[in-house]
This record gives structure tokens, C-alpha cells and sequence, in this order.
């Protein structure tokens, strides 16, 4: 892992990321790959799932970073208790499958942003999320779809824009190819979002 000692700005420190997923953790893989980058302006501290038994979890103790089970994934004083140990300074969301405890949210207003596989507002809200959006999309025949990086509020995928990236998918021959080709894009794109909201952070001191 890129420590700040080594880093090229360690007058202050490294912005402190966790993420939170519920799944495989493609999107925490990309993440934590581009933290090791010499110009990476944020290091993934620790990674927190409402599952034991997540995928992610392999990821974790891939790249040696912390996993954090919570139990109770709406007692939001000790996710923030269980964040505040960490130093946590960015919550990154990828695919984690429970809605935030309202007092999470407000404790970290403007440092949580997730990333959903469609353009909002469009296949967004309860019950959207990863296959379920692009199976909507294929059954709309629709010739494009997209991603958005957003900022998280206290209701499902209503946070305000940061990003939306709009992906062509007429060559695309089943759900499943729309779900790889997202998440090709997420893969790229998340980890240059979250370095640039980190740089800005970083530059407040």
C-alpha cells in the first residue's frame, strides 16, 4: 500500500477511504488498485460489508486492508464509532446493498458517494441496482445507457450528480454484455472521480 511517509505531498495526510459493499468488489478491486498509484491523492483504509461472507471480503485480504462486518447495518453511531477508529475521512459505496442510517449520512454530509450502473434519475430508486437495471434497459431496447457517481443523501439514488457517463449499447446482444460493458466503464472511471473529490479535500487541508 502507498503510505503517506513515501507520498510526494506528505506535508498532509493521504485522505482516508472506506468502502462499503455488499458484493464481488470489482468496483473496491479498481479503487484500491488506483490508491497504489504514485500520484493517487487517497488510501482505502478499510473495507465495511452488511455480509460476512461477501466477495469483497477475498479483495480485502488480497490487498491486505481491513474487513469490517457490521451486523446492524442501520445502527448508524456504531458505523460512525467503527469509521471514526479508521480516520475515515471519504465513504465509497460499490454496490452495498442497504440504505445508509440517516445520522451516517449526516455525520458525513458530502463525503459519501456511490456509483449506480444507469443515468439518473433513469432506472434508479428502490430495487435498482446492478442486473436489475440492466435487464430494465434490455427490455427497453434502449440504444445507450450509462453510469452516475452521485453524491448519497437519505433516500435511494436522489444525491446530486458528480458524473454521468453515457455508454453506447447497440452492440450489445444480451444483459449480460451491457453489465460487462458498465462495468468496464465503472472500473476506469470511479477510481478517477473519487482521486479528484480527494485532491479537492485534499487541497482544503
Amino acid at each position: 500500500m502507498q503510505h503517506s511517509s513515501s507520498h510526494p505531498m506528505n506535508h498532509q495526510h493521504i485522505v482516508n477511504v472506506a468502502i462499503f459493499a455488499s458484493g464481488t468488489g470489482s468496483n473496491a478491486d479498481a479503487l484500491i488498485r488506483y490508491s497504489q498509484k504514485k500520484d493517487s491523492s487517497y488510501s482505502v483504509v478499510v473495507i465495511v460489508s452488511n455480509k460476512e461472507n461477501a466477495g469483497v471480503r477475498s479483495v480485502s485480504e488480497h490487498f491486505s486492508i481491513p474487513f469490517e462486518h457490521i451486523q446492524q447495518a442501520d445502527d448508524g453511531a456504531s458505523i460512525i464509532a467503527l469509521l471514526q477508529k479508521y480516520n475515515v475521512d471519504i465513504i465509497a459505496l460499490g454496490w452495498y446493498m442497504k440504505l445508509l442510517p440517516p445520522e451516517l449520512v449526516r455525520a458525513f454530509k458530502g463525503k459519501i458517494i456511490n456509483i449506480h450502473p444507469s443515468l439518473l434519475p433513469d432506472y434508479g430508486g428502490k430495487g435498482m441496482y446492478g442486473n436489475h437495471v440492466h435487464m430494465a434497459v434490455w427490455k427497453d431496447k434502449m440504444p445507450y445507457t450509462g453510469l452516475t457517481i452521485h453524491y448519497v443523501d437519505e433516500e435511494y439514488d436522489r444525491g446530486q450528480a458528480l458524473i454521468q457517463c453515457r455508454i453506447d449499447i447497440r452492440d450489445c446482444v444480451s444483459p449480460e454484455a451491457i453489465a460487462e460493458k458498465v462495468k468496464e466503464a465503472e472500473r476506469m472511471i470511479y477510481p478517477l472521480m473519487l482521486n479528484q473529490l480527494c485532491k479537492i479535500i485534499y487541497s482544503q487541508g
